[in-house]
């Protein structure tokens, strides 16, 4: 009986004055971050790569919509946008974005892998994209780019055989106003 009654003391201050862990669905319990923080958080970036965009046609054509990415915005003379579920060729789409470009600009659209042939010293390493410092998930030979919106590639490599790790990082920057701008810095040291 004393052994009954000492579990159900136990098991009873367990839930009351216990901790939740894990997810709890509506509840969200943060503590302000300091400078005097001791404790390093960490978060993992699990990014789904997601098919649930909205069909991009460009001049007529239906094009991959990662291409959004490096469109220069200065080349659209409009764009129109239809918030309604769309099916072509048995995909669903998310609406649809209709883009018709200006006469005088000239793009040139290629998959990452394609530009990585054209312009990137072949290596064995395995690669990362990043455009504007934001990583690629998607697959490299249907993500598709602008040629003609690319300021620069930056390829970064890291060699640590201690964690047998070779890799490239190919950091493509747009010719957006910022990335114009900060390569056009000269910073003394």
């Amino acid at each position: 009986m004393k052994f009954k009654f000492s579990l159900i003391i136990v098991l009873f201050s367990m839930t009351t004055f216990g901790q939740l862990t894990g997810k709890v669905t509506g509840l969200n319990i943060s503590k302000p971050t300091t400078i005097n923080d001791t404790v390093i958080k960490v978060a993992y970036n699990f990014k789904k790569v997601s098919n649930n965009y909205a069909a991009v046609f460009f001049n007529g054509k239906l094009i991959n919509y990662s291409l959004m990415s490096t469109i220069n915005p200065e080349s659209i003379a409009t764009m129109n946008v239809i918030k309604k579920d769309t099916i072509i060729d048995s995909v669903k789409y998310n609406g649809r974005i209709i883009i018709e470009g200006k006469i005088s600009y000239n793009h040139n659209f290629m998959p990452l892998n394609k530009f990585k042939l054209k312009y990137i010293n072949p290596s064995e390493n395995a690669t990362v994209f990043q455009i504007d410092g934001n990583v690629i998930y998607e697959d490299y030979d249907n993500y598709l780019i602008d040629e003609k919106y690319i300021l620069k590639a930056i390829v970064s490599t890291i060699d640590n055989p201690k964690e047998k790790i070779k890799l490239n990082i190919i950091n493509l920057l747009t010719k957006s106003a910022k990335n114009i701008e900060d390569s056009n810095r000269i910073i003394l040291r």
